[in-house]
């Protein structure tokens, strides 16, 4: 057997001038209804479902998840989580009537200060079921100041001119708006503010970054220059080259060091003193396998110094626009 379920959409008021449960009479206009169906919002205060009007803590038997108007024009709720014996109370039409009770605008407790607001719907005409494991509505405010409205209390379903002027706001319900208007201007001027400091931060950070990474990425491309200067050179050879750079990447981002020379306190950066120890050194003369299809050597040129060799090799590398390691291969071979 299907479990009873309340309707999609159930109404609970309409516009016109309707007499609330105290024998005020108040005017509502479709617009009124309009701003309290956009209004509602159960993530910020949800309506229960009741029977009778909960003065003090009664169960409910399920929720309001939405309010809507109707294409008749009038106010209605879409429930949820019913409860099945109430729902079947429901459909078996032991409430005849529906009262809805609102927060006015200028009730301390309205979680939406200046507008009307739905606080429950209460059912109305028969004995509550007897549920067991339903949890007491916990409202923070108690009946005083709520407008509530039986369906026998409308007057006129026609929004007419008013006989009896809506009552004015008392002082104390005055204050109370004004305090929650000044409350709300408040947060939200400091959410923006938050808001604005936030994303003025995030966006320094990532110049910051940028800046960081451009700068990384100049510094690392003149250490690959200087190490192929000094490869031509003959002063690093190709299997020093990459580790070179990787030194170089490295000590970019050490501190100076401070030492004493001639009586004096200098500072130098590491980065700088190890590309002056390499611009210094002489050419490198080496004979075995050099990378890049330099030939090998097993053994070193008879009857030639390391001066000649150099000088030999400066020659090829000018003539034939190749390195000085590969020059320097090539000269040795030919002199083995």
């Amino acid at each position: 057997m299907a479990t009873a379920q309340l309707p999609a959409s159930i109404e609970i008021f309409r516009p016109g001038r309707h007499t609330d449960d105290q024998g005020v009479v108040r005017e509502f206009t479709p617009a009124d209804l309009a701003a309290i169906a956009a209004g509602y919002d159960r993530t910020l205060r949800e309506a229960p479902l009741t029977i009778g009007h909960p003065a003090h803590d009664r169960p409910a038997y399920g929720w309001v998840d939405g309010v809507h108007v109707t294409p008749e024009g009038r106010l209605a709720i879409s429930p949820r989580d019913a409860e099945p014996q109430f729902a079947e109370m429901v459909a078996a039409r032991r409430f005849p009537k529906r009262s809805a009770a609102f927060y006015p605008p200028g009730h301390p407790s309205n979680p939406t200060p200046g507008r009307w607001y739905l606080r429950h719907v209460a059912f109305l005409g028969a004995q509550p079921p007897a549920i067991a494991g339903l949890k007491d509505i916990q409202f923070a405010d108690d009946a005083a100041g709520l407008v509530c409205f039986s369906e026998a209390g409308t007057v006129d379903p026609d929004p007419g001119p008013s006989t009896q002027e809506p009552p004015a706001m008392t002082e104390q319900e005055k204050a109370a708006l004004a305090r929650a208007e000044k409350a709300e201007a408040e947060a939200k001027a400091a959410a923006e503010a938050r808001a604005t400091a936030e994303a003025a931060a995030q966006a320094a950070t990532a110049q910051l970054a940028q800046f960081a990474e451009q700068q990384r990425a100049a510094t690392h491309a003149s250490h690959v220059a200087f190490a192929e200067a000094e490869l031509k050179a003959g002063r690093l050879l190709p299997q020093h080259k990459e580790p070179a750079i990787a030194v170089l990447d490295l000590l970019a981002d050490a501190h100076p060091v401070e030492f004493a020379e001639a009586g004096a306190t200098k500072k130098l950066a590491p980065v700088e003193w190890l590309k002056g120890l390499i611009s210094s050194a002489q050419p490198a003369v080496q004979f075995g396998e050099f990378a890049g299809g330099a030939l090998a050597v097993e053994r070193a040129a008879p009857g030639m110094s390391d001066a000649d060799i150099d000088k030999r090799a400066r020659a090829f590398a000018a003539q034939h626009n190749v390195s000085y390691a590969e020059a320097l291969g090539k000269v040795a071979t030919f002199t083995a």
